[in-house]
């Protein structure tokens, strides 16, 4: 064991977590002093508990289940009490006996409620009632006090969890931030802990997109889960998606004679290429024949992703109508090298080319884009769509970026972004 590990710091959830408990008991208290009963703390704290998400989003849809898991438990919870007592049963363990049975129809309503989520909080509310209370005097007691502990813990939870702790914080910055090695390292997504952190930041206010080498389906699966609101750079630049609308925001072509000239002589060299190329609103990825392990793999991998959308090139079109973004070639480092080489010397500065490692050993990806496609263009467009004046860039190549990140990324990137935007610029 590593006895030098540095503990975690208590988080304001935490912190927010034991203040919602302790208003939930004042309130019990305050409800002694009043006509209008006190119930149980208990309840009302729990669903204080979990009302207290990482995000708003997720809070607001535990209290909506909490409180139909109420509703319909205190109802079938109170139907039960009702005819136990009008049967004239007194005996407990029969009585337990049939509250298991009820369990069936509390259940199946909710199935025909379409609300499946408050499955196990009905359960947990009719137990509650019917194990605790069948025998009291008046059943409709238990059942009010017991929906108005949920109603106010679920109260009390959503108004803390919505408290934020008072501070400057740079709303009117965008932070545009690299993928590989800056929000992820060795990871196949971003991790748990910076999908909440980056999604708790978003919705304090935080202007947040990313600019990555990246294709949208790319992005859609490495940031899984991060709300992703403002349109997202992608392909090193050659084009702006919204992913929420699904929707290409601006493009940057290859020239049509460049295109043709360069697939020729990939083909000379024996070796295949990815088109990616502009059908009415939709990017379609062609391919020939595939011509090496590493190509077959990566097209097996990813041919059934969303976003991407493969077709074999014997029913491309080659027309006027083509508007190609990118071509790609996953080849042999050697092969890469020298298609590289003799594409500069054909083409010097009318194509730009981009070669980046791949998860292969030995091979490597080349990309050839416009030499108009490059992020800081397409950063001021995304500026000037969005009215933003100032941006901050965070990535891991020295001089390309206003932060630079060296430690390999990951969490540690969101920290550092997160003391950017309240003000912590050491």
């Amino acid at each position: 064991m590593n006895s030098s590990r540095k503990l975690p710091p208590i988080g304001a959830r935490i912190v927010k977590s034991a203040v919602a408990v302790a208003l939930c008991m004042l309130i019990w208290y305050l409800r002694t002093l009043s006509p209008i009963g006190d119930g149980l703390p208990f309840y009302s704290a729990i669903s204080a508990l979990w009302c207290m998400q990482p995000n708003h989003e997720t809070t607001r849809n535990n209290a909506g289940q909490r409180t139909i898991g109420t509703f319909v438990g205190a109802l079938f919870g109170f139907l039960f009490m009702v005819i136990i007592r009008a049967a004239g049963l007194d005996i407990p363990v029969v009585v337990y006996f049939l509250a298991a049975l009820m369990i069936v129809p509390v259940i199946y309503s909710t199935v025909v409620l379409n609300k499946r989520e408050a499955t196990f909080f009905s359960c947990s509310v009719f137990l509650s009632i019917v194990l605790t209370n069948t025998f009291d005097a008046d059943p409709s007691v238990a059942v009010v006090n017991r929906i108005l502990d949920t109603l106010i813990g679920i109260g009390v939870g959503v108004v803390v969890n919505s408290i934020r702790l008072p501070g400057k914080y740079d709303t009117d910055t965008l932070y545009v931030c690299g993928i590989d090695d800056v929000l992820i390292n060795d990871d196949e997504s971003a991790s748990q802990y910076s999908v909440v952190e980056l999604n708790r930041l978003i919705d304090s206010g935080m202007k947040f997109t990313v600019s990555t080498v990246h294709t949208p389906a790319g992005v859609a699966s490495l940031m899984r889960g991060v709300k992703l609101r403002y349109p997202i750079i992608v392909m090193d630049g050659a084009a702006l998606y919204d992913l929420r609308r699904k929707d290409y925001i601006d493009v940057e072509y290859l020239p049509a004679y460049a295109c043709n000239t360069c697939e020729r002589m990939i083909a000379q060299r024996g070796m295949n290429c990815f088109v990616n190329i502009m059908y009415d609103e939709t990017v379609l990825i062609f391919y020939g024949d595939l011509e090496n392990p590493a190509e077959r793999d990566h097209f097996n991998r990813h041919r059934e992703a969303p976003y991407r959308n493969y077709i074999h090139n014997r029913f491309r079109r080659y027309d006027d109508y083509e508007l190609v973004i990118s071509i790609t070639v996953l080849d042999t480092a050697e092969k890469i090298r020298g298609l590289s080489e003799a594409l500069y010397a054909r083409f010097a500065d009318t194509i730009r080319v981009n070669i980046t490692e791949s998860e292969y050993d030995g091979y490597l990806f080349l990309t050839i884009f416009s030499p108009e496609a490059t992020r800081s263009k397409m950063l001021q467009k995304l500026k000037e769509t969005s009215g933003i004046r100032n941006a901050i860039t965070i990535g891991s190549v020295k001089g390309e970026c206003d932060v630079l990140i060296t430690d390999g990324g990951g969490n540690a990137t969101v920290k550092k972004i997160k003391k950017i935007y309240r003000g912590d610029r050491s």
